[in-house]
């Protein structure tokens, strides 16, 4: 089954996340340099801090813990002596936006992988140019493939151009060279009306043998308190959907795959030609 991602650091919401079939809660501490990438696009920046791996870890008994950092820096040595001091709280960081092999050498130097599992997060096209290089630095268990920040970088219409250009087929076809685990970007409802629709955006993580998606704002909806009984219930019917919807993926041919491919090709494709970004 394909590891399901959900990022929060609200203790109610994550009891609720950890009675469901969700594998991971993903603690979002980067911050540094994300706005100014970011701006003018329709993107959240977190607000978690380092208090909240103890105090999710300490209110949840099934779910794992991811913690994204904050790229390598200046900041870095002062920022993984707090990591590291938690290690008993964190299963798994995630580096995001690094380019060059040093950068990974550095994350591996100064995490604690005794103890916490180092994840990557691969998001800019030099890190895809240097990746050979890169895997051969630490037997990692699970790298994380992401599409917004690359959308960013290469200025394309769709997020989800990498599926039909062929950027995902090089970097998959090297992270499977390699023996290397992996994910894919996120994802929204089964049945939802989006462009590409979360089914064929599903197939195509069969179709490249990922390993892992993040359940997206369009998935999780936003949480409130207030009606806490209803958000349970509605997030548990779209993970139980998910999951229904992943059994009969599972089973899919290669020639239905291949032409989920070609549905997604047409979708994302009709937004290029739209100019929507």
């Amino acid at each position: 089954m394909i590891n399901l991602f959900y990022i929060t650091n609200n203790i109610i919401e994550a009891q609720i996340v950890d009675s469901l079939d969700i594998d991971w809660i993903f603690i979002d501490l980067e911050t540094i340099g994300k706005k100014e990438r970011q701006y003018g696009r329709d993107t959240v920046l977190s607000n978690h801090s380092f208090s909240d791996i103890k105090k999710i870890k300490n209110n949840i008994n099934n779910t794992k813990i991811l913690v994204r950092c904050n790229p390598i820096g200046k900041w870095s040595r002062e920022e993984f002596e707090k990591i590291n001091s938690s290690s008993k709280y964190v299963d798994m960081v995630m580096l995001p936006f690094f380019k060059t092999v040093e950068e990974v050498e550095t994350f591996i130097d100064l995490l604690d992988t005794s103890n916490i599992e180092p994840a990557l997060l691969i998001e800019t096209l030099d890190s895809i140019n240097n990746l050979e290089e890169i895997l051969k630095i630490f037997s990692f268990k699970y790298v994380h493939i992401g599409l917004n920040d690359l959308h960013i970088e290469r200025g394309t219409s769709s997020m989800f151009e990498p599926f039909i250009d062929g950027l995902m087929e090089k970097i998959t076809s090297i992270l499977k060279k390699n023996n290397q685990g992996f994910g894919i970007g996120g994802i929204g409802k089964i049945g939802a009306d989006l462009s590409p629709t979360p089914e064929c955006v599903l197939n195509e993580h069969f179709r490249l043998e990922s390993k892992g998606v993040i359940l997206s704002r369009s998935f999780k909806g936003n949480f409130n308190e207030k009606i806490k009984d209803h958000f349970k219930k509605e997030l548990s019917k779209s993970v139980k959907n998910l999951r229904n919807y992943e059994k009969k993926a599972q089973n899919l041919t290669m020639n239905q795959l291949a032409k989920s491919h070609k549905s997604m090709k047409a979708s994302i494709e009709g937004i290029i030609k739209n100019g929507s970004i």
